[in-house]
């Protein structure tokens, strides 16, 4: 793993002191750094072992740039995870002395978090790719001082930085937008005085405060015009093109879900001759419980008839909710709750990836976000003077009702016109199913804390208006802000993302809603109407049966089965008696709380009960609980706990069309 962090200032004794808190914190000396001026940078390698890396033959930075991960276009250069030290480090700093970063940064695309000492500003410079799916985390201290990393615990390792929890960061945490919706805190952290660089932002340091510029955004997406051809033959050249630059190295693992997203990205690897350099993995279970929440059958049948190698990783072992018994599992993300789905299977992969030769995964991360569908197409035909088009699909859609087709046609061709109708129905038809009535074990202060977010939010739909069509804003507004979970996915194994990448992003706001979903097939079943530029680009490649899939499959079952495994240990985390933190927050109501946790570990021994949508408000409150009890303990407490340690094998492991023997067989 790949670690920077810079600091801008002249103490150099506690400069000294934080890079020899980082070697011993991470077991290290291989460590390149650079120094001149009041400007300090440095980079470090950090493996998940306990055993102490000798150092590297070079000692220094040859120039005061640093990149984790990899950028194209206007930028050039890669360094992750399995290439430590680059070989383009004069070319990119030539680069980056440009005049117009913004420019220069919209210009290029990548997942990268760079940091640059810039003479015409005197100041680091911090920039995130247009997503974050790497963070970056920053501090001023008292007398000035600006200390920078890309992983927060390195940050934490400052000797004077204060460890004070976010109180109201942590109130947020368990309300629609955060625990259902997985929006992110933008520039907040779980630490006061902490923050994060903005996605698509760069940030410098002037007169003792931190600027942060925005390089991409709505005027990017406005820029782009309407694609009125057919555009899965672009799609289809533009998604081999973005996936073909995350293969770069012998081996990589693609993430293989048997959904659209993740099967799309292995299906433009393979069209591309990649197929060699693929490991597929996919995370399934053993248990007949939990048939609902897993495709194994259908994944191992895609692996035979892709003729590609693949794992099923039997997770019955990961399926718990990590540290419900406190100390039990690794701290892979200390900011705040670890946002993954399953962060214990993560330990899995990255024993895989080691045994393999992998140096990343690949994943169908964003492409809910980015192709997801809705029924707010027939404006988007109006405004391109379609009429007859949207006429004949009103028609169908309405199956030849006139008072059916009538309120259609005034839902989704009139109201999109109509200045404050508009605004309204827009929130109502598109929206008002996201969000969910608070259980009734939350506090008349948080039920309020709740409605406040849910207003701003409205405020925030009306910022996407300029795009017009309800089919785009729709798209902007489901697109933005990004899952938390982002911030966390590649801690323990660098991770890549196909569908986030500018050029995908700004392709799809090019493709007018229409060719995005199917309103007829979508009316029958949403899923079978979603995603359908993915749906007909790889039908050479990928088989039927994955392409003309109309359900999902759902995570529920999985969500049942953690909670009925880590429900002994959840029930002692707020049996009377105990401290409880988020009673003491004023979230909870304790003695409702309580009872409704009882009854939810009754509900859970049944295996037909997926414990509904209040399970995601449950699991926020549960791992905020978690999160609380570690981190009140202290920063060394912290440190200590979340210090990289060698990850284990938690499941059974079964090969498909495997050739060579592994290890990875069976875990103890």
């Amino acid at each position: 793993m790949k670690l920077w962090f810079g600091m801008q200032g002249e103490n150099t004794d506690i400069w000294k002191k934080w890079f020899a808190s980082v070697k011993q914190w991470g077991r290290t000396e291989d460590v390149r750094w650079i120094s001149g001026g009041n400007m300090n940078m440095a980079e470090a390698c950090i493996q998940y072992d306990e055993t102490i890396l000798k150092h590297s033959d070079q000692a220094n930075l040859p120039y005061p740039v640093i990149l984790d991960g990899w950028v194209s276009g206007k930028l050039h250069a890669k360094s992750d995870g399995a290439i430590m030290f680059f070989k383009h480090y004069e070319a990119l700093c030539t680069a980056l002395r440009q005049d117009n970063k913004a420019e220069l940064l919209s210009r290029s695309h990548g997942e990268f978090t760079l940091c640059w000492w810039d003479e015409s500003l005197e100041s680091l410079v911090l920039a995130t790719d247009i997503y974050a799916t790497r963070p970056i985390y920053y501090w001023i201290g008292p007398e000035g001082e600006w200390f920078a990393a890309n992983d927060l615990r390195i940050l934490l390792l400052v000797p004077d930085i204060p460890f004070v929890i976010d109180e109201e960061v942590c109130k947020t945490f368990p309300t629609s937008g955060f625990a259902v919706g997985e929006n992110g805190f933008e520039d907040r952290t779980f630490f006061k005085g902490i923050y994060k660089v903005p996605a698509a932002s760069y940030a410098f340091l002037a007169q003792r405060s931190v600027k942060v510029h925005s390089y991409w955004g709505m005027p990017q997406l406005l820029k782009q015009k309407d694609l009125t051809e057919d555009a899965v033959p672009h799609f289809r050249e533009l998604f081999r093109e973005v996936t073909a630059d995350r293969l770069k190295d012998q081996k990589h693992i693609i993430e293989l879900s048997g959904g659209l997203d993740s099967a799309t990205v292995t299906a433009a690897a393979i069209s591309g001759g990649s197929r060699e350099q693929l490991l597929a993995v996919n995370i399934s279970f053993a248990d007949p419980d939990m048939i609902l929440s897993h495709d194994r059958e259908l994944v191992k049948n895609m692996m035979k008839d892709l003729n590609i190698p693949g794992l099923i990783i039997l997770g019955d072992g990961t399926a718990k909710i990590p540290n419900a018994e406190i100390g039990r599992d690794p701290l892979w993300f200390v900011d705040g709750p670890d946002p993954r789905a399953n962060s214990l299977v993560n330990e899995t992969f990255t024993v895989i990836a080691e045994e393999f030769g992998a140096s990343s995964v690949l994943t169908g991360e964003g492409g809910d976000f980015i192709f997801s569908g809705e029924v707010a197409v027939i404006d988007s035909l109006i405004r391109q003077k379609r009429f007859s088009e949207a006429n004949r699909l009103l028609r169908e859609w309405s199956g030849g009702r006139p008072k059916e087709m009538i309120k259609l046609g005034f839902r989704y061709g009139i109201a999109p016109f109509v200045p404050y109708l508009g605004e309204k129905l827009y929130y109502d038809l598109l929206w008002s199913d996201t969000e969910y009535e608070l259980p009734e074990y939350f506090t008349e202060e948080h039920i309020l804390r709740e409605r406040e977010i849910n207003r701003e939010d409205h405020l925030r739909y009306r910022k996407s208006r300029k795009l017009s069509s309800w089919g785009k804003r729709f798209h902007f507004d489901f697109l933005w802000p990004r899952a938390r979970y982002m911030d966390s996915v590649g801690v323990s194994l660098p991770a890549y993302h196909p569908f986030l990448d500018r050029r995908l992003i700004e392709f799809s706001f090019s493709v007018p809603p229409e060719q995005h979903f199917d309103v007829l097939k979508g009316c029958v079943e949403n899923y079978a109407g979603s995603k359908m530029l993915l749906r007909k680009s790889f039908t050479d490649i990928l088989p039927s049966y994955v392409y003309n899939r109309s359900t999902k499959t759902t995570y529920a079952h999985m969500a049942r089965k953690s909670f009925l495994n880590d429900r002994r240990h959840i029930l002692q985390l707020f049996e009377p008696g105990e401290r409880v933190l988020v009673d003491e927050l004023g979230i909870i109501k304790r003695d409702v709380w309580w009872k409704h946790l009882l009854s939810m570990a009754i509900r859970s021994e049944d295996p037909n009960n997926d414990l509904g949508m209040g399970y995601q408000y449950m699991r926020s409150v549960i791992d905020l609980e978690i999160w609380l009890r570690e981190a009140s303990k202290g920063k060394r407490h912290l440190l200590e706990r979340s210090r990289p340690k060698k990850p284990r094998v938690l499941a059974d492991i079964e090969t498909v069309n495997m050739t060579e023997k592994t290890r990875l067989y069976s875990y103890q």
